[in-house]
């Protein structure tokens, strides 16, 4: 074996089915296809004693982490703390996207050698490959106390990107399958410059699988008995003769399944294409009811486009799904008190509506960060402070922050079906003290706010337990 990837723990990881570490698997298919033996691990599921064991097993130079904002940070340092202390020898490499937005800050740590920025095929496999460490694009490393940050990577092409092919071997099915479902990535990037995106940052833009890949991949998946398909792609409308060819064979297999679409991009007879074609659910990042914000974040998008997609979407019987924010920099009460009158319009016009409300938090490098800094936003210093970020938890630069808090919470309760079709008393509860908030937009006093930091961490324990049980988006409910 020459190396290890893993895909670090993740908090509330069986809240849904959990999608397949793609940011791992590509690496390793990779790989693999030029001769090099990879071994996954996603702690999610798998033990830290099993990656202790493996690399006890092998003499390996290198072990790759890839890593995202938020909690998993924690998790990462963990096992980067384990390895370290038991195989001092062995360079830890972290890749992902917050090593890649803050690769300076990521080699501080006195736990990680060296980082990799943006796509890690080829950074990955020239590093492990033996090439000088300065001659590797995308790939920032320590020198005794100089951080060398070399040229960055060019963005894959789109023949590159149709090489790749989930490495079923490398994986363990039954972790990412269940009741049928399964969670499907077939392109990359997006060609539009949301200002809170990560995408505008990377300048990531759209690279997909042609049809006959998507159908040779789609084969295997189906040798799975998998019948419903969430797809992961950040586009996947993108291109138009390739949804053609897509709809022609989930028509054929009866397959049914949900990928995200922007709100402007629907119209009625794509809607009902994907409809005959098998799709229950489109997923739109309507982000605001307010168009000054809407404008501000640059996501080009109007209101009636959001409202037009609510009645497409209850004309040819489609769940809707939106996500919104709040706290956007600049954002003023007024703005949110928009934004939930929409959501509440959407919801008459299509009753079978979902939702959720996220408060936004700046990300280094994406458009929006800078005007944050401007409204008094002071940013994580540390991985530690990193690690603390949470979609849910306000930054400290907001007004009215446990407000905020409260209309995130409430909407996570209120916009999910699950809520209304449990018969657990304490969920019942919740649903019961939500449906009033909303109600009466009234966010203040939020005990359930306290209630629900303080007990995450034994909530968390319980979602992952091995016992545990996915959220079946098709059904919306617990599997």
């Amino acid at each position: 074996m020459n190396t290890i990837l893993i895909y670090p723990q993740l908090e509330f990881s069986k809240a849904q089915i959990p999608a397949p570490p793609y940011s791992i698997l590509f690496i390793a298919d990779y790989l693999n296809k030029r001769h090099i033996n990879v071994k996954i691990f996603d702690l999610r599921f798998d033990k830290d004693l099993d990656v202790l064991t493996e690399i006890s097993r092998n003499q390996l130079e290198y072990i790759g982490i890839s890593v995202m904002t938020g909690p998993q940070i924690k998790y990462a340092l963990r096992i980067s703390e384990l390895i370290k202390k038991k195989f001092d020898e062995v360079k830890v490499v972290w890749g992902g996207i917050h090593p890649t937005i803050k690769p300076k800050q990521t080699l501080k740590h006195p736990l990680i050698d060296l980082v990799i920025r943006g796509e890690g095929e080829k950074t990955y496999f020239e590093l492990i490959s033996g090439r000088e460490l300065e001659k590797i694009d995308g790939l920032s490393f320590k020198i005794e106390n100089k951080i060398v940050h070399n040229k960055e990577r060019t963005l894959m092409s789109d023949l590159e990107i149709n090489e790749l092919s989930i490495p079923w071997e490398l994986m363990k099915p039954n972790y990412y399958i269940n009741n049928q479902n399964f969670n499907l990535i077939t392109s990359r990037g997006c060609p539009y410059q949301c200002t809170f995106c990560y995408n505008s940052m990377a300048k990531n833009r759209w690279r997909g699988w042609t049809v006959d890949k998507c159908i040779h991949e789609f084969n295997k998946v189906l040798n799975y008995d998998v019948k419903k398909i969430t797809f992961y792609d950040d586009n996947f409308f993108a291109n138009p003769k390739r949804i053609s060819g897509i709809f022609n064979y989930l028509k054929e297999h009866d397959i049914i399944w949900k990928a995200e679409i922007r709100v402007d991009c629907l119209d009625l007879p794509l809607a009902e294409a994907a409809k005959n074609a098998g799709c229950r659910q489109l997923f739109f990042g309507a982000e605001s009811g307010s168009e000054r914000l809407l404008k501000l974040i640059m996501k080009n998008i109007t209101i009636q486009d959001i409202i037009k997609s609510a009645k497409i979407t209850k004309k040819v019987g489609l769940v809707a799904d939106y996500s919104w924010l709040i706290g956007i920099p600049g954002e003023k009460q007024i703005d949110r008190k928009k934004t939930i009158s929409l959501i509440k319009k959407i919801k008459k016009i299509n009753p079978e509506c979902e939702f959720s409300i996220k408060i936004l938090y700046p990300y280094p490098k994406t458009l929006i960060f800078h005007e944050a800094v401007n409204h008094g936003f002071k940013p994580p210093v540390n991985l530690i402070e990193w690690s603390n970020v949470r979609r849910e938890r306000s930054p400290d630069y907001l007004e009215d922050r446990n407000r905020l808090e409260m209309i995130s919470l409430v909407s996570a309760i209120v916009g999910r079906k699950v809520f209304e079709i449990s018969n657990i008393p304490f969920l019942k509860i919740l649903k019961f003290y939500a449906d009033f908030r909303w109600e009466y937009e009234f966010f203040d006093v939020g005990i359930e706010n306290f209630l629900f930091k303080i007990s995450r961490g034994i909530i968390n324990k319980f979602m992952n337990r091995k016992s545990s049980k996915g959220y079946d988006q098709f059904s919306q409910k617990i599997i």
